[in-house]
């Protein structure tokens, strides 16, 4: 099955955006596009039907962040051209600040950090540009806020690619003919209980952190490492500590309500608990794939916890909030979870005939 993403995208009713129309941002709308149409074309070509492809783009629309979409006419998955744009500019305030990963160094007495943000400005402003830190960085941090963007980036399309691949657009469409996943904005009631749409965020997260613990990533010789973290956790840890932070402080903008109220009516867990979905899909595919032990890939947790919320104190000019982590790990929490855990014992026998290729995970686990 072949999808032309154009096309596909107007019989969704949404417009196609033309990256080369983005000035100095079309070279990471480019590199991003290309990346997203090489990983999907090569699981595609590797596990799908022969000829199968996934339109992929950016859109003009302004009333998501991401929708992945299904019919009788091929796979989309398309991505707020807004996006990009925003999240390179959170990873470059995050990073002008002189507290934010000190080892990196690369300011001098008369730095001045950035003014705080309102959580409005933070989150993904879809309808406009979020605004531009003001000041210079050294060339490491520039480097690393385009790598962090990158990542986030990452996210976004695999969790995306995980409502196609896993079945969830495929089930959509078969039951309801309303085959779109739409991340966040859009409020298309879709025809789901709250617990069904909250566990399919959850596989979609999941799908998300299994397929980036193993994605190929450019060289970062450049990066210099964390001595702490390096002697804490190993060599190399500073590059896999500084990706999950990405994801992290990328749901942390979302900054929803730390509350386990009226989840009937909510499409989404709790921020907090996505990110320990993440996480904890991310290390435990880790440790199958390297073998390493995974209560110690567990513990570089609490580095991208504390990393996470303090850059977003900072950015916000707020005082650490703890209320998402005490919520995570909480009995409430916890008995959430493994609420969604028991519900996708019941979801994952219907997605399983309708899967494109995708690794839904067994009912004893997730």
């Amino acid at each position: 099955m072949t999808a032309d993403f154009e096309n596909l995208i107007l019989k969704w009713g949404d417009k196609p955006a033309d990256p080369n129309t983005f000035g100095p941002w079309s070279p990471i709308f480019d590199s991003a596009l290309a990346r997203f149409k090489r990983l999907s074309d090569g699981r595609s070509a590797a596990h799908a039907a022969p000829g199968h492809k996934i339109a992929i783009g950016w859109s003009e629309d302004f009333d998501f962040n991401a929708f992945a979409g299904t019919s009788a006419d091929g796979d989309i998955i398309a991505i707020c051209s807004n996006v990009p744009i925003s999240l390179l500019l959170l990873f470059k305030r995050t990073l002008m600040f002189k507290a934010t990963m000190p080892w990196l160094g690369g300011f001098d007495d008369s730095h001045v950090d950035p003014q705080p943000l309102t959580e409005d400005d933070l989150r993904y402003a879809l309808e406009r540009q979020p605004p531009h830190p003001t000041g210079d960085m050294s060339e490491v941090r520039k480097r690393l806020s385009v790598l962090m963007t990158t990542v986030a980036l990452d996210w976004f399309f695999h969790h995306e690619l995980g409502h196609v691949w896993n079945g969830h657009t495929s089930l959509m469409h078969q039951r309801y003919g309303v085959g779109v996943f739409a991340e966040i904005e859009r409020a298309e009631k879709l025809p789901l209980s709250g617990i069904d749409r909250q566990t399919l965020e959850m596989d979609a997260d999941s799908f998300a952190g299994r397929m980036m613990s193993t994605n190929p990533l450019p060289e970062r010789e450049w990066l210099p490492p964390n001595p702490q973290w390096e002697k804490d956790f190993g060599e190399g840890s500073t590059y896999l500590i500084i990706r999950i932070i990405a994801v992290y402080l990328t749901m942390r903008c979302f900054d929803d309500l730390v509350s386990l109220e009226d989840m009937d009516n909510r499409n989404y867990p709790p921020v907090a608990l996505r990110q320990w979905f993440f996480m904890g899909a991310w290390f435990a595919a880790l440790s199958k794939d390297t073998g390493r032990d995974s209560s110690e890939l567990y513990q570089m947790v609490l580095p991208v916890i504390e990393f996470g919320e303090e850059a977003f104190a900072r950015l916000t000019g707020k005082p650490v909030d703890a209320a998402g982590v005490k919520l995570a790990y909480s009995a409430e929490g916890v008995e959430y979870g493994k609420g969604l855990l028991k519900n996708w014992a019941k979801l994952r026998p219907l997605l399983d005939p309708l899967k494109r290729g995708g690794t839904l995970a067994p009912v004893e686990e997730l």
